[in-house]
């Protein structure tokens, strides 16, 4: 009654297919260290020393592997060295969020797939069961762009996280609509901003979604999203009910859908959470669409942990058409 019968579960491959501008791992893996904005001086000399360090040895230098040294970092030698951790961590943070948001609209063709797509997902809650659930491991907001942008789109149905995520304008008036598109974002959102005010645990009570025409984005542009980044080092993060209540849900829905579909999520060696999370249920994957040349290592290791029958290496967009 509560579960649903399809899922589809999305990675960074996904939304590179419909807006090839948007960076994977690998592409942000390219910017480090001497394509970081100025903006972020901290971030950009702390990679350039450990590049140093390395004698050199770029493979060193990933964006998983940064992330995992600055956000586990705990003991410091005095205030200086504390004070400037914390801009680290914020620079870091912020510089991972601005590569990956892009608000710009789909192409003709890509808006239309994508439309296609999203109508065949829309749940009709007051009909006591939801059909379809888009699971998605990634933080950009072009599935949210592409609806705003679409009228038929926008004016038949809303976006539900599974968990309720107020306006940070709450006193704007919001139409309902009976009909939902079914998002649970368990890395969390681009949109998702810690209330004025928290600093700590993010709780459902504290988190607030933000678009660019609200009145409030001004007050929330230059803070940082809530997200957890591409890191081995996600304890702190995981404090508070947010991400906890994200991921139980996706745990029960995963257990009870009929079907399960990876569009553009590669099975990352380096997660191991997530494998022992999703692999739990893989008597119940359909179809896992990745996009990899014939013969590419990371394919043959797919069809080695899943099968081949189950591995398709093709376009997500192409997929969906």
């Amino acid at each position: 009654m509560n579960a649903y019968r399809r899922i589809f579960v999305l990675g960074s491959g996904f939304s590179k297919s419909f807006l090839p501008q948007m960076p994977t791992l690998r592409d942000l893996n390219e910017l480090i260290p001497f394509g970081i904005p100025e903006e972020f001086p901290h971030f950009r000399d702390y990679c350039k020393r450990f590049l140093e360090l390395c004698n050199g040895q770029s493979e060193y230098l990933n964006i998983e592997n940064l992330a995992t040294s600055i956000l586990s970092a705990r003991i410091f030698p005095g205030e200086r060295e504390r004070l400037y951790h914390a801009s680290l961590r914020f620079e870091l943070l912020r510089f991972i969020a601005s590569v990956i948001r892009h608000d710009e609209g789909l192409s003709g063709e890509s808006a239309c797939i994508m439309g296609k797509f999203l109508k065949a997902c829309i749940n009709n809650p007051a009909e006591g069961h939801r059909e379809t659930l888009l699971l998605s491991f990634n933080y950009d907001t072009l599935i949210e762009s592409a609806i705003a942008l679409d009228p038929e789109l926008r004016n038949m149905a809303s976006v539900d996280y599974g968990v309720r995520i107020e306006r940070a304008d709450r006193s704007a008036r919001r139409e309902a609509f009976a009909h939902t598109i079914d998002l649970l974002k368990i890395h969390g959102s681009l949109n998702w901003f810690p209330v004025k005010g928290v600093t700590d645990e993010l709780d459902l009570n504290n988190i607030c979604q933000v678009e660019p025409e609200d009145r409030s984005f001004p007050i929330y542009c230059e803070d940082t999203p809530v997200y957890i980044p591409m890191a081995h080092a996600k304890e702190s993060f995981l404090r508070g009910s947010l991400f906890n209540v994200l991921w139980s849900k996706a745990d029960y829905y995963l257990k009870n859908a009929e079907e399960i579909y990876f569009i553009g999520y590669g099975f990352p060696k380096s997660d191991v959470n997530n494998l022992d999370f999703l692999l739990s249920h893989r008597e119940r994957f359909k179809k896992v669409v990745v996009f990899e040349r014939e013969g590419h290592p990371d394919l043959e290791r797919l069809q080695r942990l899943l099968g081949k029958e189950l591995v398709l290496s093709c376009d997500a967009k192409t997929f969906l058409a």
